[in-house]
């Protein structure tokens, strides 16, 4: 089960690094990892509540820090979109 999450983050990092400058194509990068990541958050928030509460031996949170990850790399293809509308 970690193995999807990992996988989804390091394909937004790799987006940032080797995306297109196309419009479309970043447009179209920030709303798959943008969905994807507000996802692995809501999922990973509720599953590390509920395994803190629940069973406190198994709660891992690492679902909601790859979430969080996803997230955080489109708001950096965010930023290399408008720096590069910019100049």
């Amino acid at each position: 089960m970690k193995l999807l999450p990992l996988l989804i983050t390091l394909a937004a990092w790799a987006g940032v690094l080797f995306a297109p400058q196309g419009t479309v194509s970043r447009a179209l990068q920030v709303f798959v990892f943008g969905v994807l990541g507000g996802v692995m958050v809501f999922f990973g928030a509720a599953s590390y509540w509920w395994d803190s509460h629940m069973q406190p031996d198994k709660k891992s949170a690492f679902v909601l820090i790859c979430g969080l990850l996803t997230l955080a790399s489109q708001g950096v293809t965010l930023l290399r979109a408008v720096r590069d509308d910019e100049v």
